[in-house]
């Protein structure tokens, strides 16, 4: 090695402790500046693509509706961008609530392929429960679907799913639904509850847990009406057509975090349990215990549903409405968002 001249400048290699020392000095800046860097980064980005705040219309607080409510506990929909508010409407009113823009979504199943044979613009996007989760329960004196004859019965609404439900129990019982009984529109789950407790009624469509409960209190849980009704979803996600022309990115982000939310509660039922219990507060832990497994086996796989079933669902609303003319599928449902999401989860 060269001995150094007089008044030359050392050259950086041989100065490697004085190096490390000038750097040393000067990492904590840096890391400082470099933390500033990501946070501003990263506060820009939330800023550029802040969580849609997504309005669901339910016609009451169900245990059906299990994997919205773990999927927006478990931060499943924000990580799809967005933001969940599920609210409880009448059934009566939440298709105009829809159609007005009002909200965005809404979970009833029958009633909108009701609507869209009546030539409204909504359509069926998913199916979330593939057997009506209903059941027939009575007063304790009435132990046989057949005594229930010149007796009132609660459904939610006319025309729903619960209506529908009572109706094919009564006949299955053989009795006509338009004679033998009084069938009584009274809203949902918990009024109807109310209701039956009251003894103002006589026997009422429920769902889970109420029914589950009810049985605990004395009362009698007469039919499940999945059995009378086999393959016939009793609720899902249905939307605006005006939805999934301007905004169809965010049905796709919907229904993907849905179908996720979905797997999940199936994989992970015992972890579900807890937000169920916090969701359902009051509640015995048993009857959401119940109400869970139940709603599980019941729940469809990805969200999808046969064409036959559907067309099962038109050719009834057109009997219903006195309609002639034939309605294509594409009138009542838009499967294709979901039809992606089940593929691209499926690969």
């Amino acid at each position: 090695m060269r001995a150094r001249r007089k008044g030359e400048s050392p050259s950086p290699q041989s100065s490697p402790v004085k190096g490390e020392e000038v750097w040393n000095r000067r990492s904590p800046i840096i890391a400082a500046i470099l933390f500033l860097v990501i946070f501003f980064c990263g506060a820009t980005a939330d800023a550029a693509s802040p969580l849609e705040t997504v309005r669901i219309a339910t016609p009451g607080k169900l245990v059906d509706f299990a994997a919205l409510y773990a999927g927006a506990h478990l931060g499943i929909y924000r990580q799809e961008g967005i933001d969940p508010q599920f609210i409880v409407m009448r059934s009566g009113i939440i298709l105009q609530a829809l159609a007005a823009g009002e909200i965005d979504y809404t979970t009833l199943l029958a009633s909108s392929v009701r609507a869209a044979v009546a030539g409204l613009p909504i359509r069926v996007i998913m199916g979330l429960i593939l057997k009506q989760t209903f059941f027939l329960v009575s007063q304790p004196e009435i132990r046989e679907t057949k005594q229930l004859k010149g007796k009132r019965i609660a459904v939610s609404n006319f025309g729903s799913s619960t209506d529908k439900s009572a109706r094919m129990a009564l006949e299955h019982a053989g009795l006509d639904p338009n004679r033998d009984a009084i069938i009584l529109a009274m809203g949902d789950t918990g009024l109807r509850f109310a209701a039956l407790q009251a003894r103002s009624i006589e026997a009422a469509v429920l769902s889970p847990p109420y029914n589950f409960s009810a049985q605990r209190q004395g009362f009698n849980n007469l039919i499940w009406l999945g059995d009378l009704l086999g393959e016939s979803p009793s609720n899902g996600l249905a939307t605006t057509v005006k939805k999934l022309k301007e905004q169809r990115d965010q049905v796709y982000r919907m229904l993907r975090a849905t179908v996720r939310s979905m797997i999940y509660i199936r994989e992970h039922a015992r972890e579900v349990l807890p937000i169920m219990m916090k969701e359902f507060r009051g509640w015995e832990g048993e009857s959401i215990s119940q109400a869970l497994d139940f709603i599980i086996k019941g729940m469809s796989r990805d969200g999808t549903f046969s064409d036959t079933v559907l067309r099962d669902s038109i050719n009834e609303e057109k009997t219903r409405l006195n309609l002639k003319k034939e309605i294509p599928l594409s009138q009542v449902a838009d499967l294709e968002p979901l039809l992606r999401v089940v593929r691209e989860i499926n690969k």
